[in-house]
């Protein structure tokens, strides 16, 4: 058997197969090979990721994705391929009024996988001049139900967000009618909670198994994961336990780096790793792509498997893409990422001025998407 390209000598780290050692990844086509069961096959293409990193297409599961449809919107191929990025998440920039639009316009003319979180609210998060109306009597259910039927594979659930500056007097109110929403439509919940008013035993009383509660990480004010000794509040392993996925969201400034911290110091770690990355966020002093928080992070001391798995295995099974996105096991999409981890400072400094100071970070190599060269780095020269 002939193979399109076998990538050799790296590191691959596949958390869904249980993979993490020396190996050589195949791709016929636009889908991961089985490897040849006697002497190395050929290839047309032979790529040496000798001192690379192998993954699986990354995932980047809370973006704002509706380019030129909103004041958050980003060209989708352009931030995620050169980033590594392979699929995404759209957490809420559409509603009912103008979803549709941006998935016929937008989303489905990208390179990339996308799936998407309608947000309860009818115009969905548009502009900073103003936030959107989280009334419960205004959300529009007839077209809500229609939505879902013609984008049933596309959409994941609901999104909405409660704080102060959001859903202010409303407090809670429209989570609890997100939930019975995504009850009556068999869905997840995607919560941003920020800025909170009220406190994550609240929040996580709401909320059900497989929900999704974004910038855990959060610190505007007392009510955040650490309790008054500092530490990570039993109600926050309650939920991981009751079945709540935890995203941190952290890459523009819905994070503290001393909740961090905190939590990191216990080896707390997030089940998802996200960048809630906007238009005018992107490549900003705050975060320059999903490759700055996991730098952080992996900085910070999450362990090198775990940040994998919360950026390919957990967000791609939440997708509904579980053996097709994430991994790296033959019959998978074509889906890989190599990457370097390289000496370089880098200073990451929140909203609150504290600053966490990186030795390392994760640079880009080269992005397979469903087979074809999507990125590479010029300055890498792999071809042997």
């Amino acid at each position: 058997m002939e193979y399109d390209y076998v990538i050799r000598n790296g590191r691959v780290i596949d958390p869904a197969a249980g993979v993490d050692e020396a190996a050589d990844v195949y791709i016929c086509g636009n889908r991961i090979a089985e490897p040849p069961a006697g002497p190395a096959g050929e290839a047309k293409t032979v790529i040496d990721a000798s001192g690379c990193l192998v993954l699986p297409g990354l995932i980047d599961f809370h973006t704002h994705l509706g380019y030129q449809l909103s004041d958050f919107g980003l060209n989708p191929d352009l931030y995620t391929l050169p980033n590594g990025i392979t699929a995404a998440v759209d957490a809420g920039s559409g509603g009912t009024a103008n979803f549709e639009g941006m998935y016929q316009n937008v989303f489905s003319k990208a390179m990339i996988t996308i799936r998407c979180f309608l947000n309860v609210a009818a115009t969905g998060i548009i502009t900073e001049r103003y936030t959107e109306n989280l009334e419960p009597e205004r959300f529009d259910e007839k077209k809500m139900e229609l939505l879902f039927d013609r984008y049933q594979d596309v959409l994941l659930g609901f999104k909405v967000r409660v704080g102060r500056n959001t859903s202010g007097d409303l407090r809670l109110r429209p989570l609890e009618r997100a939930v019975e929403l995504a009850e009556r439509f068999h869905c997840r919940v995607c919560l941003h909670a920020t800025n909170l008013e009220d406190g994550y035993d609240e929040i996580f009383r709401m909320m059900r198994k497989g929900d999704i509660v974004c910038h855990i990480f959060q610190g505007d004010n007392g009510h955040t994961i650490l309790n008054s000794r500092g530490d990570v509040s039993d109600v926050v392993y309650a939920a991981r336990e009751k079945g709540i996925l935890l995203d941190c969201a952290c890459g523009r400034v819905n994070y503290s780096n001393r909740v961090m911290r905190a939590s990191f110091a216990e080896g707390f770690w997030p089940d998802i790793v996200s960048t809630d990355i906007i238009g005018f966020s992107i490549y900003g002093p705050k975060i320059h792509s999903l490759l700055s928080v996991m730098s952080q992070y992996y900085g910070m001391g999450m362990p090198l498997p775990d940040l994998i798995r919360a950026v390919t295995t957990i967000p791609a099974e939440v997708m509904g893409l579980r053996g097709e996105a994430g991994t790296l096991r033959p019959g998978a999409k074509a889906d890989v990422f190599v990457a370097e981890i390289q000496k370089n400072r880098l200073d990451i400094t929140d909203k609150f001025g504290e600053t966490v100071s990186l030795d390392e970070t994760i640079v880009p190599m080269l992005t397979f998407k469903e087979g074809r060269l999507a990125y590479r780095n010029i300055l890498f020269d792999p071809y042997c």
